[in-house]
């Protein structure tokens, strides 16, 4: 999660990085430090650390690489020694090439979730949690509709352990989980136990405004594309083919090899 700067911005590293990008490298690439410096003088940046330019170019380096796990092409790209540029510049070669390909794999990962059987879904999630770290996971029925459909332990460092009734949704994108799904869940929870609901469609703003309530147990929500993203993340249902890449720096001389 990104660190955030002052409320009266609510700007994180990270985006402070987009836009200084934006707004001064040119389509060039920029060093992490110079990145820093601006978005400082911008008043975008406004942070109590010490080593503001380190944070910073941790933060990237972090996006960086969850991104290209999950199959996503990252919005930063590293470009050596420090420099950091944006991948929204490159509209060819192979790393959009890859964009693209994966992107084809998402549509394609998703079709498969909707082809499922109810019980083969159910059991699919109940894969995807023990591999997100959930303990005790157990499909409670085989049955699409209603109810809750997996139970679990959310365990967070060995230390925190959440209770959780998941109920699954495989519907068509264009069929939005609404505000009473939510309120079913609610009502189904056990003791001490929270909510999550996960669907291969979306849900409607009423469905989001219920989950949130302040003055209710809070329901989680996990959305299709945001199911498809961890399935790849965790390579359930895919496979990564993707080689080591390398690219010549261009900065690179042979007195950098006898200093």
């Amino acid at each position: 999660m990104d660190v955030k700067s002052a409320a009266n911005h609510g700007f994180s590293f990270t985006q402070c990085a987009q836009k200084v990008l934006e707004s001064f490298g040119d389509q060039k690439p920029m060093h992490y430090k110079e990145i820093t410096q601006r978005a400082l003088q911008q008043g975008w940046l406004v942070t109590a650390g010490k080593t503001p330019e380190a944070t910073m170019y941790a933060q990237v380096i972090t996006e960086i690489k969850r991104q290209q796990k999950r199959g996503d092409q990252p919005r930063f790209v590293q470009h050596g020694k420090g420099y950091v540029g944006l991948s929204q510049w490159m509209k060819r070669g192979l790393a959009f090439q890859i964009e693209q390909h994966n992107h084809q794999v998402r549509k394609a990962l998703h079709e498969r979730l909707l082809a499922m059987k109810p019980g083969e879904f159910e059991e699919l999630i109940s894969l995807l949690l023990a591999e997100m770290g959930f303990e005790r996971v157990e499909v409670t029925k085989l049955s699409g509709d209603g109810g809750i459909d997996v139970r679990g332990i959310l365990v967070v460092g060995d230390v925190v352990r959440i209770k959780m009734a998941v109920q699954v949704k495989k519907w068509k994108p264009k069929n939005n989980i609404q505000a009473p799904v939510v309120q079913q869940v609610r009502g189904s929870l056990g003791v001490h136990e929270q909510g999550l609901i996960i669907t291969t469609s979306s849900f409607s703003p009423g469905a989001v405004n219920e989950a949130g309530q302040p003055d209710k147990t809070p329901i989680a929500l996990m959305n299709g594309e945001q199911l498809v993203t961890l399935l790849m993340e965790y390579g359930i249902g895919v496979k990564s083919s993707t080689p080591a890449l390398f690219e010549i720096d261009d900065e690179f001389a042979i007195q950098d090899l006898r200093s």
